[in-house]
């Protein structure tokens, strides 16, 4: 949490298989949460954002994680 805000890119090269390519998709949505116990599964507690759906090429996408996981 200390280091957020983050700069990040999302790319076809960080895609979790050749055919979940982000190119593929016209419009997408970015998530990010921030787990309090370190647990990758999402948990009551932890926070958690989404931005708007943008253009798949997008640039300057803002997630605010404002959210509390019930």
């Amino acid at each position: 949490v200390r280091d957020l805000p983050a700069d990040f890119r999302l790319d076809d090269s960080m895609a979790m298989t050749p055919a979940a390519k982000l190119s593929n998709h016209e419009r997408v949505v970015v998530g990010a949460r921030i787990s309090k116990s370190g647990n990758p599964v999402s948990q009551p507690g932890d926070l958690e954002g989404l931005s708007a759906p943008v253009g798949s090429g997008a640039t300057g996408v803002k997630v605010v994680i404002g959210a509390e996981v019930r």
